[in-house]
């Protein structure tokens, strides 16, 4: 009767959605038959090879439905969803009509929702009656879309609505709350005690959503002996460990990445998801994916013990443990540091390794230890005064250190590299006052001199100079940029032919158009460097090949790279290009 019902109302809602419509919308609809839509969804499910759904709606008699004017919204499981089915399921579906209907009205919408409409934690009411619940996780590596944690793999325009084609049949069950999914199953009793018992029997009933790490009997009987009835005498504390296992919002697997996860009770447990298997903490994930109306629910096999209180460190005491930082302890004492960097802060510290200040030359660090104020200055060159976060680092960000000399952050390879003024951050390290990135080189202070300060300030640029002020760039050059200049020495100047450089020197504009062949307009320290093309700040392209010989621009070799600029960088070549 619920079914029969149920189709009725889908039917009569089908029969009035055309009339109600304004007449412009029928225009609208006139046009696009005229242009070739791709037909109705039946028609589309064909052509796109969804067989074994095509065949099943036939079956169930929904063909007509689906080919009327709509508009609907179809999830539609491929014919590898249908395959992954219990045979004996499946058979049991296809033998009962009303069974069959009930299944595919599931997977219909009786509106129209596009790409754009498919929200977190969206909430669709399905044709057969019962809700569809739509996640969209950003956070994994491609963005994942899941209808009830099946995965949207395509779309597909139809004339009278739209289809999300998904990786997974959707079986409606009677809705239930992540409780009485539990008390359906025969292996939660202890977990449904233990609940009642803190407290949070009410908070898993509620709208939620939650997603929920859940430990069967077999899990709570291997805890060490006396434990569980230890937490159960404790409510506060069987509740903290209980609470560790709940997490604000819907993760379905497919929303699942390596690392951390945030948990109700305020600490985090850690995702590893290997290649068939995927814990959390200490347990194992061996059922994922129970849908339930206010989240979803995956079985573990062992119960996620509340992780100790991480000890609290400062960063000078975190400088003072990591083996690879010891020369930087030191140095942060000998100026007089270690005290502020122990404060309330908050700091960002670029911590350079041992092996990043044995790379200086030993004069230069003789130089540095023998005038504490001088040392002062480079290390808090180092440090900014409030804590920069890995997710707030974007390309190009420009800060202002400790010392009132900026730094600029990039981010290079889709974000997986990240440097400092060109320093490779080789590791992150959260303190109690901050955060350290250890990086892989010692940053000197320059006064913040622009491009065009910072080859005045040098010996060998003096016809480059000269050649920037004729071509009317060196004021260009002084602004705020960024941008990457591969600059020729004096020397290759030199090597030009003969009467070349006067010629250029004579022809302002042609000038110009050579020496714009030597900027790109953004920032590309060597670490940004790869092999292929760079489009320059003239419109044109130039080569570029590194390997293990060096780098080379074009015909030119890079002899000196990373020379820091307050607008941008300079990496110093052999040859005009």
């Amino acid at each position: 009767m619920y079914l029969t019902a149920t189709l009725i109302t889908l039917l009569i809602a089908l029969s009035s959605a055309f009339p109600g419509r304004p007449h412009h919308h029928q225009s609208t609809h006139t046009r696009r038959t005229q242009q070739n839509t791709p037909g109705t969804i039946p028609t589309v499910l064909t052509n796109i090879g969804l067989t074994t759904l095509v065949d099943s709606v036939v079956k169930a008699g929904l063909a007509e439905t689906l080919s009327g004017p709509g508009p609907f919204t179809v999830f539609a499981p491929t014919n590898e969803a249908f395959s992954s089915v219990d045979p004996t399921t499946l058979n049991t579906i296809l033998k009962d009509v009303n069974l069959l209907q009930k299944v595919l009205t599931y997977h219909v919408v009786a509106s129209l929702i596009p790409s754009s409409g498919l929200t977190n934690e969206a909430i669709a009411r399905s044709v057969s009656g019962e809700n569809l619940r739509i996640n969209v996780y950003k956070s994994v590596q491609p963005e994942a879309i899941t209808v009830n944690g099946a995965l949207k793999i395509k779309t597909f325009e139809a004339s009278n609505g739209i289809i999300h084609v998904i990786d997974k049949v959707l079986v409606p069950e009677p809705e239930s709350n992540i409780i009485q999914v539990l008390e359906k199953k025969d292996k939660f009793s202890t977990l449904l005690t233990a609940l009642n018992i803190a407290g949070l029997t009410p908070t898993a009933k509620s709208d939620g959503p939650f997603t929920l790490f859940a430990p069967t009997d077999a899990a709570f009987s291997s805890l060490p002996a006396g434990a569980l009835d230890s937490l159960i005498k404790n409510p506060e504390e069987l509740k903290k460990i209980l609470l560790t296992h709940l997490v604000a919002g819907t993760v379905f697997s497919r929303g699942l990445s390596s690392g951390s996860i945030p948990v109700v009770s305020g600490a985090n447990v850690k995702a590893v998801l290997g290649l068939n298997r995927v814990t959390i903490d200490n347990a194992q994930v061996i059922e994922p994916d129970l849908f339930a109306w206010n989240g979803v629910i995956h079985v573990i096999d062992s119960v996620i013990l509340q992780p100790p209180t991480p000890e609290v460190r400062d960063i000078s005491m975190i400088l003072n443990k990591e083996s690879g930082l010891t020369t930087l302890a030191s140095l942060v004492a000998k100026a007089g540091l270690a005290d502020a960097l122990s404060g309330p802060g908050p700091f960002t510290l670029f911590a350079p390794t041992n092996d990043a200040f044995a790379a200086i030359d030993s004069a230069t660090l003789n130089t540095l230890l023998q005038d504490v104020n001088l040392l002062k200055g480079v290390l808090t060159y180092h440090v900014v005064t409030s804590t920069l976060a890995p997710a707030s680092i974007e390309n190009e960000l420009v800060i202002k250190s400790l010392a009132g000399e900026s730094l600029r952050l990039n981010l290079y390879k889709k974000g997986k590299v990240v440097t400092i003024n060109g320093a490779l951050s080789l590791n992150v390290l959260e303190a109690s006052n901050g955060i350290i990135y250890v990086i892989d080189k010692v940053l000197v202070p320059d006064n913040d001199k622009s491009i065009v300060k910072v080859l005045e300030s040098k010996g060998k640029f003096t016809t480059l100079i000269t050649a920037l002020g004729v071509a009317g760039l060196k004021n260009h050059l002084d602004t705020a940029g960024p941008f990457t200049l591969f600059a020729p020495t004096d020397d290759a100047f030199k090597a030009l032919p003969s009467g070349a450089l006067d010629s250029l020197i004579n022809k302002p504009e042609e000038l110009k158009k050579v020496l714009l062949d030597h900027v790109v307009p953004n920032t590309l320290y060597s670490r940004g460097l790869l092999s292929g093309q760079l489009n320059l700040a003239r419109g044109g392209v130039v080569a570029v090949t590194v390997n293990e010989n060096g780098v080379k621009i074009s015909n030119s070799d890079v002899i000196e790279a990373d020379v820091v600029a307050a607008n941008g960088v300079i990496h110093v070549i052999n040859n005009l290009i």
